[in-house]
This record gives C-alpha cells, sequence and structure tokens, in this order.
C-alpha cells in the first residue's frame, strides 16, 4: 500500500503570524528606501554644491588672473605719478595753493595704490606661512588697528574669554587682516554706538576634506543684518552696498581662509545683525597649555 501523507494542519494563528511577518519585512524595506532616498538626495544636493563652489573657484581664478595683470601695469606709471607730485610738493613750498593741489593728487595716488595692493591681495599672493598662533595674539592685533575707528563710533568690542588662548595653525598676518575686514565690516553695519563681539563658534571637530581639526570663531554685529537676495553675494569680488570702498575686504577675507584650509561663512542672527563664522585648522589642540 502507498503511505497516506498528511498534510499539517494551519491555523488561523499562523497565518496571521506569517502575515505579521511579512507586514514588518515590508515596513523595514520602506523605511531602507526611505532612508536610502533621502540619502540619495543629501548627496545629490552635496554634489550640486561642490560643483557650485567648483565653478565660482574657477570663475575666481580667471577673474584674479586678469585683475592681477591689470593692477600690475596700473602700479608702475601710478609709482611715477606719485613721485611727480611728491617733487612738485617739494618744489612749490612758496606757493601754497599750487602745493595744496600737488598734496591733492599726491593723496589720490595713495588712494589708487591701496585699491591697487587689494586687487593684488585677492588674486592672490605667496601662500600662507603657518605656524601656531595664539588666537589672542591676532585679536589684539586686528583691535588694534581699529581702535581709533571704534573710538570715533562709540562702539564695542566684547571678546569672549574661551577663544583667547586657541592655538590656530595660520599666518598671523594673513589671519589678523581677515579680523581687521571683519570688524570693520561690522563697523559699516551697525554704525554709530555698535556692538561687536568675538565669540566660539559651533564645534566643527572634522572638516569633511582631510580630516583636519578646526576651529570656528564668530563675529557678530547688532546691525540690520543682510537682506537675502545679496546674503550670497558678500564674498563676490567688487560687491559692496557702501559708497565708497572696492568691495574687495570680504572677498580677500574669504580667500584667506580657504588659502589656510578652512572657511569663512555668513548668515543673519535671529536677534538682528549679520555673524561670519572663521573656521580654521587648529595647531595639535583646541587650548593652548
Amino acid at each position: 500500500m502507498t503511505a497516506l501523507t498528511e498534510t499539517p494542519n494551519v491555523t488561523e494563528r499562523d497565518l496571521g503570524a506569517l502575515v505579521k511577518v511579512y507586514g514588518e519585512v515590508t515596513e523595514r524595506l520602506k523605511n531602507s528606501h526611505e532612508v536610502l532616498m533621502h540619502e540619495v538626495r543629501r548627496l545629490r544636493e552635496q554634489i550640486d554644491e561642490k560643483n557650485r563652489e567648483l565653478a565660482r573657484r574657477e570663475r575666481l581664478s580667471a577673474l584674479g588672473v586678469m585683475a592681477a595683470g591689470v593692477a600690475h601695469e596700473i602700479r608702475n606709471p601710478l609709482g611715477g605719478i606719485g613721485l611727480y607730485a611728491s617733487l612738485l610738493e617739494r618744489d612749490l613750498i612758496d606757493r601754497p595753493k599750487q602745493r595744496d593741489i600737488a598734496r591733492k593728487i599726491g593723496a589720490g595716488v595713495e588712494k589708487l595704490e591701496g585699491i591697487v595692493v587689494d586687487v593684488l591681495a585677492f588674486a592672490g599672493g605667496a601662500p600662507p606661512r603657518c605656524a601656531p598662533t595664539r588666537l589672542s595674539d591676532i585679536i589684539d592685533g586686528a583691535l588694534s588697528v581699529t581702535e581709533a575707528r571704534f573710538s570715533a563710533d562709540g562702539a564695542c568690542v566684547d571678546v569672549s574669554p574661551e577663544v583667547r588662548d586657541v592655538l590656530w595653525h595660520c599666518d598671523e598676518g594673513k589671519i589678523r587682516r581677515v579680523f581687521v575686514n571683519l570688524l570693520v565690516n561690522a563697523l559699516d553695519a551697525a554704525s554709530q554706538g555698535a556692538h561687536v563681539r568675538i565669540r566660539p563658534g559651533d564645534a566643527l571637530p572634522w572638516s569633511e576634506d582631510d580630516g583636519i581639526e578646526l576651529y570656528s570663531v564668530v563675529v557678530e554685529d547688532d546691525g540690520p543684518g543682510i537682506s537675502a537676495d545679496r546674503l550670497h553675494k558678500v564674498f563676490d569680488p567688487f560687491f559692496t552696498t557702501k559708497d565708497t570702498g572696492t568691495g574687495l575686504g570680504l572677498a580677500i577675507a574669504h580667500g584667506i581662509a580657504e588659502s589656510h584650509g578652512g572657511r569663512l561663512t555668513v548668515r543673519n542672527r535671529r536677534s538682528g545683525g549679520a555673524a561670519f563664522t572663521l573656521s580654521l585648522p587648529v595647531a595639535t589642540n583646541h587650548v593652548a597649555a
């Protein structure tokens, strides 16, 4: 006789458990799909941002080469004009009116020379000569340069003690210039009675590209802030909302930060005013011993 194979009984409980397992697996797959889609969107946005930054750097590089060439061509005849103006001023000592005109010519040449220097700085000069530098030395140097301007405007600067002993691996002179530009920009934005603060920024433990440890410092003011349509333009060369100036200060500061392997960003504060965040590589540790 042929043996009969009994079919196991499948109860409703077994079917329910099976359906539940399938449901859980489906839900996990759905969640995994959503996570992957979110990560894909994030990576696409990151790639788009990198592409925009690369295109921006290429434009600025081309502009810098052109600007450097023009600046060098202007500098030579400008030096001659300044020399002749000083000789005229010396020879016209007995004619005050004419001597005053020669002095004005010399002052105009000095102003143009300052613009040429800014253009050359934007175009890029010698690479930074980096060494462990205490942040307090950089800030105090920048404050000494801007002290007269702050006093004249009745403004004040508060420096958080936490940032003073930080050691950055940087070129002290170049980073001091960044702080001078940021302080002057804050004064121009907030004008009379400005309150400017220098404080630690949000933690940035590692840069995305090569794992360099960064420390961030924020320079913020209590002015009106930057309008949304201008916020993305503040680091563009020759962009300015001032009646005077070349619009190169922040562009130079941005370039210096990048040449150090760091970054300079800007945002509007919720309480009003603008906040510039400078992030640079630390020298071995966040805080000096």
